[in-house]
Order: structure tokens, then C-alpha cells, then sequence
């Protein structure tokens, strides 16, 4: 129906007098031979025409870098704005308060979009404004493929917002109700969503306050009988705030937030459900980082369990250097033991800051920066250093008293039968039930430490050159600790290392990184890159991709291409007495790219690139993936507006 309605509006506008528009292609084409190959191509058309505005995207793309191939009418939305209304009709998305009910956005790159197909209403006029969504949302995830989703999550929903604003003053309420077909590895789960917020700002001279709370009830139902009463599946809710104060060109900036909409020990997955849901995109109080290697090591955010704090400092110094020192901190909300290998429990984090402790899955990190210019603001630097430490799981955790049972049997009675003894009778001879101070723990780490360095000339006649570096050492590990083990059933016991010695206690590191049968116990990551440009022109980029050792198994890359051979000065390459299929055997710790960028008319860019990328964590707006490794591949982008 609403296609229908849409079609008609811009069938009607296309034929309207004095009606604007603007056009957008873009077209991406990729292929390697490790087969992640993609084809994508959109086009994107906006309409204007008085008080009204119409878009419409479609996509060809078979398949796409993620997601499913598609030849159709991907989205497309139609405005009217009469007096003090807005009325929408097709893909919705917006943002209310900062996202603990509401933030709507469509991320290609992460594949991530959690826009609501239907209708938006809304009324403004002097300080109150009134918003209302209803329709349908189908929110797909990634599963164990990294390219092809695996989840479906279908939600029919309706929200509101009203908000008044007075001088400084700004005060919002939120509500939003969904009813969702949760799709799972076996059958389908039925959740009623209920959440209810509530957010306030002020901003005045040198400082600005913004408060927001949210509270959330989820229900399954029973079966399909709609009387039946639904049975509560989860209680949550989320308070964030952010402070910033101004002090002449100085800035502090604060957050906090503790989100406490589902708990438990280990990850969750999009299998979960019950707990926050895709609508609830909300602040991560993690640094977004520009920083390729510090991007892979970035904080994978939990929005159903996390309490933290961030503070951020910066401001200029007379000889106009740019300073910045970032700290975040982060952990669950719960301190987790396992009492048993398999049963754990919870207890609440004492106060309202983040725990330290590995039981509460830790993190922080923090970053420095000094930037500049130089020689008439023709030389630019940037200095930074990033640092950032995580617990990335827990294997077991016990901390307390302990029993140690040892039991001998005494054979009291015995008879002489066929030439040999045979035992009646037997008595429990000791029972020794001494109580022990018992450490038995086992969880990863992951700590690194990053310096990007960034350096820039512009010369007179427009041209420019520019250096990229930056500098990893990383480790992950396995931490055991204690005085001892696994869990005895029988004996309802933790067994320690050494009975006649309860007190003997050991630590074991286990590092997580190797390459071939030899281990590393750092990771030593370095990425260097050189771009010539000329002005808005064009732009040509060799970057240069290394590591010393892999986090799993090692990327395999059986193929040497010319850029590598050049880059590397293997003049054998060339004259034809290397075997192009038997490469040395550091390329499969070297990646080596060459991007150009060149732009054919003000309005039109074309971008190639071609080599090999490693790939890795990647984070944007909140949603991270894990990019696939592109190796000896070529890639073109095209776009064009008019």
C-alpha cells in the first residue's frame, strides 16, 4: 500500500512545474582471489517541490560487499510539511535524546540499519514539539559468515516524543512499544517491548548538563492465543550524562553511564533476546578512533551491561598546538563467580563506578594527542599515543573457602576362600574436611599500546605530500591463577594443585599469537603511508600493512603480485626466476595497497585500488564487524552528484 501511495506522489512530482532535484551514484566494485568479490550500485533521487520532498534509492547489487544480493527499490520516503506539521511516509529514521529509546540510522558499510517502514507525524510550534512512528522494522545481523546475515529480528512498532524547550532549559519524554518475531537458531520467540524515557539538557555560559533515563519491560508470550497473559521475560533500564564546561579555549567533557538491561557473564548474541534491543543505539563513552591499528583493538560496546566514566580534556596553547588527553573506563555492572566450572553468580558492583577486578570484564584506555601547523600553516603534525587494556572473557573465576576431602577405607572383616582373601566388611577410616583458602581463575587479556604519527607539506602551487605511521605492540593472553583447578562433581570441590601444600600457588601466562609452530608473546604491528595530491585533484596513496605474528590461524596468501615484488625490490620477480606461486615467506605478514583518487569533474570522483588489505575490527556508530582480509584484489568506487 504504502508503494502504491509513494509511486503516485512521485509520478505526480516528476510531472509538477518548477520542481528541483538532486541525484546521487554511487557504484562499488571489488574482487580478490580469495572470491570476496562484490558488485554494488546505487542511485539516489531527491524531489523538492514547494513544501514537499520526496527520496527514493535504488540498488543493484549481486552480491554486495555485506548483505543480500538485491535488484529493487531499496528506500524511498515522501515529506510534507503543511504550517507547523511534518508528515513522512516510507523509511523513517530519527534520533530522540541520545539513543537509550530511540536512534534510528542506515551504516552501509556495517551493514547495519534499523530505519522503521510507515508512517511519522509531527506538530512544532513554540516550544513544544510532538513526534509520532509506527510501522514496521526488519533488523538483520551477522552471524558466523561475515558477509551474509544470519538473524532476522521483525519488530512492529510505534513511538512517541513530546518535548518542551524553555530559554536554556530542555526537557523530553520518550516512549516506545514493539512487538517482536525474534528469530532463532530454533523456532521463533514472540517479546512484547515497553520502554519509557526521559531526558533534560541546559546549556548556559561556560557549561552545558544533559541528563537522559530510560526503563524497558520485556514479555514473551505464552503461545499464539492473544488472551493468555504474557509471562515477564526481563527488567532493565539506562542512565547516561554528559557535563561539559568551557574555560577560554580549554574544554572538559564528562560522561557517565550505566546501562542494565540484561546481565550475564559472558557475551551476549544476537541470539539473546529479551534485552536491549536494535532501536537502542546509545553512547559508548569509547573514543571513535581515525587511527587504523588502534581501530582493531577498539572496545566491542555492551549496551545491555555496562557501567563507565570518560573524560576528555583539550584545548590550544599559545603557539597554537592542539592538545587532547581522553580516559575512559568501563566494566559489567555484576562481579562474576563461578561456583562450579559450568553455575556462576552474580554480585552486584559496589558503588557507582566501573570495577577493575577480571571478574567484571574490565576496560580502559586512554589517548594523548598534540597537533599543528608550522612554516605558515603550510606543515601539519599529529603526534598521538593510545593505550587501552581488556579482559575479553572468563573461562572461571572462584575466590573463597574450599574443602579438601581426603577419604581412606578400612577393611574390617575378611575370609580365606580358593587360596586367596576376600574383604567382607569395610569402615570410612579419616574424613578430612580442612578448609582452604581456594583461588581458582582463568580469563584472556588483551592489552596494547599505539603512537600514530601523521605529517603533511603543502607547497605553493597546490601540491602536497604526506606521511602516515603508526606503531602496535599488542598482547593477548591467557591468565590462570590459584592454588587450584577444575571443579570435582563428586566431591563438590575445587581440586587444589598441591593437598599436602594448600597453600602453594602458581600463575600461568598463555599467549594467544603465533605464526606457523613458533609463539609470540607481544604482537608487533606497523602501518606506513606515503600520498602525493594536488589540491582537490587527485591523490595517490601506497600503504604498507605488518605484523609479526597471527591472532588464530595465519591468513594464508599463496599469490605474489608485481606491487609487492616492486615494493620489496625482488628483482627476480621481473626477470622470471621467482616461481610467482612459492612467495617469500614474509609476504604473508605484509600487506601492500596503492589507492588513487581523482576527481573527473567538481561533481564527479572515481577511486582505485589495488593489493592486498589485512582487515580486521572495525567500528562506526556504535555497530563493529569484522572485515574479511582482501588480498591481490582490486577495488573501484564511483560517485557522482548532479
Amino acid at each position: 500500500m504504502i508503494r502504491k501511495i509513494l509511486y503516485f506522489a512521485f509520478t505526480s512530482l516528476v510531472w509538477a512545474d518548477g520542481i528541483d532535484y538532486n541525484a546521487a551514484i554511487t557504484v562499488n566494485y571489488g574482487d580478490s582471489y580469495d572470491f570476496y568479490s562484490y558488485t554494488e550500485n546505487r542511485f539516489d533521487l531527491n524531489l523538492f517541490y514547494n513544501n514537499v520532498q520526496a527520496w527514493v534509492q535504488y540498488e543493484y547489487s549481486n552480491p554486495p560487499e555485506i548483505g543480500f544480493p538485491i535488484n529493487d527499490i531499496r528506500k524511498f520516503r515522501i515529506e510534507y510539511k503543511p504550517l507547523d506539521f511534518t508528515i513522512k511516509l516510507g523509511d523513517i529514521y530519527e534520533f530522540w535524546g541520545r539513543g537509550l529509546v530511540l536512534n534510528q540510522f542506515d551504516d552501509q558499510v556495517t551493514n547495519f540499519d534499523n530505519g522503521t517502514r510507515g508512517l511519522f507525524l509531527g506538530y512544532s510550534k513554540g516550544p513544544f514539539t510532538i513526534s509520532h512512528i509506527n510501522g514496521n522494522t526488519d533488523i538483520w545481523q551477522l552471524g558466523n559468515d561475515l558477509r551474509i546475515p544470519y538473524y532476522k529480528h521483525a519488530h512492529n512498532m510505534y513511538a512517541n516524543q513530546v518535548q518542551y524547550e524553555l530559554n536554556s532549559l530542555s526537557l523530553g519524554f520518550t516512549q516506545l512499544h514493539s512487538k517482536e518475531t525474534h528469530q532463532k537458531i530454533f523456532g521463533e520467540a514472540f517479546v512484547n517491548h515497553k520502554l519509557n524515557g526521559i531526558y533534560a539538557s541546559w546549556t548556559g555560559a561556560n557549561a552545558d548538563l544533559f541528563l537522559e533515563y530510560a526503563d524497558k519491560k520485556a514479555t514473551e508470550k505464552t503461545n499464539i492465543i492473544e488472551n493468555i497473559p504474557h509471562d515477564t521475560l526481563k527488567n532493565g533500564y539506562g542512565i547516561y550524562s554528559n557535563l561539559n564546561i568551557y574555560l577560554g579555549n580549554w574544554g572538559l567533557s564528562t560522561e557517565y553511564k550505566r546501562y542494565a538491561f540484561d546481565k550475564g557473564h559472558s557475551d551476549f548474541t544476537v541470539d539473546d533476546y529479551g534485552n536491549q534491543i536494535d532501536f537502542q543505539t546509545m553512547p559508548t563513552l569509547v573514543r571513535e578512533q581515525n587511527s587504523t591499528l588502534m581501530g582493531r583493538v577498539t572496545h566491542q560496546y555492551n549496551y545491555n551491561d555496562e557501567r563507565g566514566v570518560q573524560f576528555a580534556l583539550n584545548g590550544t596553547l599559545p603557539n597554537g598546538y592542539y592538545l587532547l588527553a581522553q580516559y575512559s573506563q568501563l566494566s559489567r555492572n555484576e562481579e562474576w563467580q563461578s561456583v562450579t566450572s559450568i553455575n556462576w553468580n552474580g554480585t552486584s558492583v559496589d558503588g557507582y563506578l566501573p570495577s577493575s577486578d577480571p571478574s567484571a570484564i574490565p576496560y580502559w584506555e586512554n589517548y594523548q594527542e598534540m597537533n599543528g601547523y608550522h612554516f605558515d600553516d603550510k606543515l601539519y603534525f599529529k603526534l598521538g599515543r593510545g593505550e587501552n587494556y581488556e579482559v575479553l572473557g572468563l573461562m572461571r573465576y572462584f575466590e573463597g573457602e574450599g574443602e579438601s576431602i581426603t577419604e581412606n577405607w578400612m577393611y574390617t572383616d575378611s575370609i580365606e576362600w580358593n587360596n586367596g582373601w576376600f574383604y567382607t566388611d569395610s569402615v570410612l577410616g579419616s574424613i578430612d574436611t580442612s578448609n582452604y583458602s581456594i583461588e581458582a581463575k582463568l580469563w584472556q587479556e588483551s592489552r596494547s599500546i599505539t603512537f600514530p604519527f601523521e605529517l603533511s607539506y603543502t607547497f605553493d602551487n597546490g601540491y602536497s605530500v604526506g606521511l602516515n605511521f603508526e606503531y602496535q605492540e599488542r598482547e593477548i593472553r591467557n591468565v590462570t591463577r590459584g592454588n587450584a583447578t577444575t571443579f570435582n562433581y563428586s566431591d563438590s570441590t575445587w581440586l587444589l594443585v598441591n593437598p599436602e601444600n594448600p597453600d602453594t600457588s602458581f600463575i600461568v601466562y598463555d599467549t594467544q599469537f603465533s605464526d606457523g609452530d613458533k609463539q609470540y608473546n607481544t604482537q608487533f604491528n606497523r602501518m606506513i603511508s606515503l600520498t602525493l595530491s594536488k589540491a582537490s585533484n587527485w591523490s595517490v596513496t601506497l600503504s604498507h600493512d605488518q605484523t609479526n605474528a597471527f591472532e588464530g590461524l595465519r591468513s594464508i596468501d599463496p599469490y605474489y603480485n608485481p606491487l609487492e615484488a616492486l615494493v620489496y625490490g625482488d628483482i627476480k620477480y621481473f626477470t622470471g626466476k621467482r616461481d610467482k606461486s612459492d612467495p617469500p615467506g614474509f609476504i604473508q605478514k605484509r600487506w601492500v595497497s596503492v589507492k588513487i583518487d581523482y576527481s573527473l569533474t567538481p561533481s564527479q570522483r572515481i577511486s582505485v585500488q589495488y593489493g592486498s588489505i589485512k582487515g580486521g575490527l572495525f567500528c562506526s556508530n556504535g555497530v563493529c564487524r569484522i572485515i574479511p582480509p582482501f588480498n591481490d584484489g582490486l577495488t573501484i568506487s564511483y560517485t557522482a552528484v548532479f
